[in-house]
């Protein structure tokens, strides 16, 4: 009997501690969380003489999804060119790849994601957008 109470007991506690610590806000983590994408396209002129080759398309993707102390973020880009028969092409080799992944906080007054040494990414949560700079330019569109 006397073992049956200390197990209840030991129950009880750990249901109070679990019901007291803070749980991360999974509202805000679904509304951040996601793939952000931005697609441009460009002439891709021959250096030597002059001459326009075709176009190029660059599918640039940021995604962001919720650990324990932040937010990861990640990045790839892949590259179409008209000119050539290669289809679509992983740029983690070209001199423009993606930016290494990292785990950034999230600032609410400044609805940002920050990390160290690299520029924040500036979140429009109602827009489902983020950019790379202040202004909003080039922005990303979330797309899932």
């Amino acid at each position: 009997m006397n073992m049956k109470r200390s197990l209840t007991l030991i129950v009880a506690v750990g249901f109070a501690i679990s019901s007291c610590t803070k749980r991360q806000d999974t509202t805000a983590s679904d509304e951040i969380s996601g793939a952000y994408a931005r697609e441009y396209s460009f002439k891709v002129v021959n250096p030597e003489t002059g001459n326009e080759v075709g176009m190029r398309t660059i599918r640039d993707t940021i995604f962001i999804r919720p650990v324990e102390s932040g937010y990861e973020v990640a990045n790839t880009k892949w590259r179409l060119n008209t000119y050539d028969k290669q289809g679509w092409q992983n740029m983690r080799h070209n001199e423009d790849r993606p930016f290494p992944s990292y785990v950034a906080v999230f600032n609410k007054t400044e609805s940002t994601l920050n990390f160290q040494s690299v520029p924040s990414l500036y979140l429009n949560l109602p827009e489902g957008s983020l950019s790379k700079d202040k202004k909003g330019d080039n922005p990303y569109r979330k797309s899932r």
